[in-house]
């Protein structure tokens, strides 16, 4: 065990290249996930005193710059330019309802919501913004604001239980983040978060039908 924090410490400079990196893979759709790696980063910044910025920096561009090459697929895709499998999978017809009404009553706050949901649905919303032609100009100011919010809410959420209190509170920290990630499992699996985003979207559009009536 003392090897590998050795070891960990020696390297631990070249790490946020390898955080940026990781998060560039899940531009290519490739399962990389994003929470795992705010929580490294944050441990290591913590145990081994590596630079906060540096790393804070790793994380924000990779997230950011990797869901600007999602939506981009998302564009291409929905221009008929890219015919790719994986990607059609993500981009479906129920997802692309789902979203266009959630974007259109909620705007930012559709991606503010999303990025705290982990398991994929960042990838979705940012390609299925692509494919519906969301303007780009939205997307990143909505998205980099939303990701700056979600990383660093999990960063000093981690950073703060590794340092701080006693051995009560950081046992609490660790059950109460995992209670919330065995949730968001729930929410997800189950299907719960999308009936109750389906219920709000309808609620929302008969609001507006009557008052157009």
């Amino acid at each position: 065990m003392n090897s590998i924090l050795l070891w960990i410490g020696e390297y631990v400079t070249y790490f946020p290249m390898v955080i940026f990196l990781g998060l560039m893979l899940g531009g290519f759709n490739i399962p990389v996930s994003e929470d795992a790696l705010i929580i490294m980063s944050a441990l290591l910044c913590q145990q081994e005193k590596a630079s906060i910025p540096t790393f804070l920096c790793a994380l924000y561009f990779g997230a950011v710059l990797s869901d600007y090459l999602v939506y981009f697929w998302g564009k291409l895709l929905g221009k008929g330019l890219i015919n790719f499998g994986v990607f059609k999978k993500i981009v479906t017809e129920e997802n692309t309802k789902r979203i266009s009404r959630a974007l259109e009553h909620h705007g930012f706050l559709t991606y503010l919501f999303g990025r705290f949901i982990p398991f994929g649905i960042r990838n979705v919303l940012s390609m299925t913004s692509g494919f519906v032609q969301f303007p780009f100009y939205k997307f990143a100011v909505f998205d980099s604001i939303a990701a700056l919010f979600s990383i660093s809410s999990l960063f000093w959420l981690t950073y703060f239980f590794g340092s701080s209190g006693s051995i009560f509170i950081k046992i609490l920290g660790v059950i109460v983040l995992i209670g919330v990630t065995g949730f968001c499992i729930y929410l997800v699996k189950s299907g719960k978060i999308i009936q109750i985003t389906d219920k709000k979207l309808d609620k929302e559009d008969q609001k507006n039908t009557k008052a157009f009536l």
